[in-house]
C-alpha cells in the first residue's frame, strides 16, 4: 500500500490542507521504537492534530496525558470512577452517576493491552496503521461518506455520545467494527486542542482506506 500516494489523493480530492493521520496501537513499545521517536507529554487528541501538521512520534502511558483516553485505548486500566459513572456525574456530563455509568458502558473500549500508540501523517507512514483519522469540514466529510457508500451502497452507521471522541469513537470503534466512524469531538478535545467549531473527525479502518480513496477519485470526476 502506497501511503504517500493515498494521502496525496485524499488531500487533492478534498482540497484538504492538513494531512490524514495514521494511528497505530503497539502491543510492544519496542516495535514503536523501530520507526518512531517518543513524544513529550501530550493528550491523544492533541497528538492527532500535531501529526496532521507533519509530525511523527509515539507515546506510552507516561506520555499520553489523558487518563481516560489512555485507558480507553488500552494503555492502562480503566479508572474506577469513570466506569461507575461518578466522574461524568461530577463533571456535569450526565444528570446522575447512574446515567454516567450507562454512558460509559456504551463507549467503545479496547479489549487488548497495549504499550504504545504511534501517530504519523499518512504520507510519511512506514508501518501498517490501524486507523486513518481525517479532520475536515462537513462538506469534505460528506464526500468521504459518499465514497464509503459508492461501491456497495451501504449506509454508514454511527454512534456518538459527546465524550471519549477521538479515542473511543474514532480509533477503537473503527477498529472493532471495521467500519468508518464520525465524531464531532468531546469537551476534552475542544478545550485542549485546536479543533475548530467547523471541523468534523472521521476514522477509517486501514482495511477500507484504498476502497474509499479510489471511490473518492471517481465521484469527484463526475
Amino acid at each position: 500500500m502506497n501511503y504517500s500516494e493515498l494521502s496525496n489523493n485524499i488531500k487533492e480530492n478534498l482540497n484538504l490542507e492538513i494531512s490524514p493521520v495514521s494511528v497505530k496501537l503497539f502491543k510492544n513499545e519496542s516495535d514503536a521504537k523501530k520507526t518512531l521517536k517518543k513524544s513529550d507529554k501530550i493528550m491523544h487528541c492533541q497528538a492527532i492534530i500535531t501529526a496532521s501538521k507533519g509530525n511523527s512520534f509515539y507515546g506510552t502511558v507516561n506520555e499520553i496525558g489523558c487518563p481516560n483516553g489512555a485507558s480507553i485505548l488500552g494503555l492502562t486500566e480503566m479508572p474506577k470512577n469513570l466506569l461507575n459513572g461518578l466522574q461524568f456525574n461530577k463533571n456535569n456530563v450526565t444528570s446522575s452517576q447512574e446515567s454516567g455509568k450507562t454512558l460509559m458502558g456504551s463507549v467503545p473500549k479496547s479489549n487488548e493491552k497495549i504499550e504504545a500508540i504511534g501517530y504519523m501523517p499518512l504520507e510519511d507512514t512506514k508501518i501498517k496503521p490501524d486507523v486513518i483519522v481525517i479532520i475536515a469540514k462537513p462538506r469534505q466529510i460528506f464526500d468521504l461518506i459518499r465514497a464509503n457508500t459508492y461501491q456497495e451502497g451501504k449506509r454508514m452507521d454511527n454512534s456518538v455520545g459527546g465524550t471519549q471522541s477521538l479515542c473511543g469513537d474514532i480509533v477503537v470503534n473503527s477498529i472493532q467494527s471495521n467500519q468508518p466512524h464520525i465524531s464531532f469531538g468531546c469537551m476534552g478535545s475542544h478545550v485542549a486542542t485546536e479543533l475548530a467549531e467547523d471541523q468534523v473527525i472521521l476514522g477509517i479502518p486501514i482495511s477500507k482506506l484504498e476502497e474509499i480513496t479510489n471511490s473518492l477519485k471517481i465521484i469527484n470526476q463526475r
